[in-house]
């Protein structure tokens, strides 16, 4: 192959031509990949690797999914950055689960959550300490600021003192002190058994 006929002109269609069908060829590349970012970003998605494990209902039972408001937070929600460069990172970096889902053994069951829970949740938390809680702060955006009035004024000190220290050492991030918010966090190495509400 002559690979320097790559870069000539073309002879045979126009550059208007040429223009016109990677125009097309880039809108619809770009629509097909904001359709499967979309796809798999949802609930049912996450729960075609999960679907034996608990962590959907340990949600709907936490302040997460059952609040007086009526808001149930989704898996993507917490668990991918929403800035969008973030977004598509953990999108590429999460692809290589698909690959641990296929080769684990006994991946989708209880049993391997349970025995697992500790180290999982350090990669959770890690990585939410990684982007300074952003996916927290998305929906609790008033968490610093025009701290509303339900909140304690203990907590509205706790809140406020923390952010000045932002950038220095003992800066904590939200999931630092809120653990366990959303599914039962392990303590000294066990992993909870959690108990769906009847």
């Amino acid at each position: 192959m002559n690979w320097r006929a790559l870069f000539k002109p073309s002879t045979k269609y126009s550059i208007f031509a040429l223009l016109v069908v990677g125009i097309i060829i880039g809108a619809v590349g770009f629509f097909a990949s904001q359709k499967t970012l979309h796809a798999t970003s949802t609930d049912e998605f996450c729960m075609t690797c999960h679907s034996n494990h608990s962590l959907k209902d340990e949600v709907l039972t936490s302040v997460h999914g059952g609040n007086k408001h009526g808001i149930v937070v989704e898996c993507q929600q917490c668990h991918i950055a929403q800035d969008s460069f973030g977004y598509l990172k953990k999108k590429i970096i999460v692809s290589k689960d698909l690959w641990g889902y296929m080769t684990i053994k006994d991946f989708n069951t209880q049993k391997w959550l349970d025995e697992n829970r500790a180290e999982q949740a350090e990669l959770a938390a890690g990585y939410f300490r990684q982007i300074d809680s952003s996916t927290c702060q998305k929906c609790h955006s008033r968490i610093y600021e025009d701290q509303p009035e339900t909140m304690s004024k203990m907590a509205q000190r706790m809140h406020s003192r923390n952010f000045e220290k932002k950038g220095e050492d003992g800066y904590k991030t939200c999931i630092d002190c809120h653990e366990g918010v959303a599914h039962p966090f392990p303590r000294e190495g066990k992993s909870p058994k959690f108990r769906a509400a009847k």
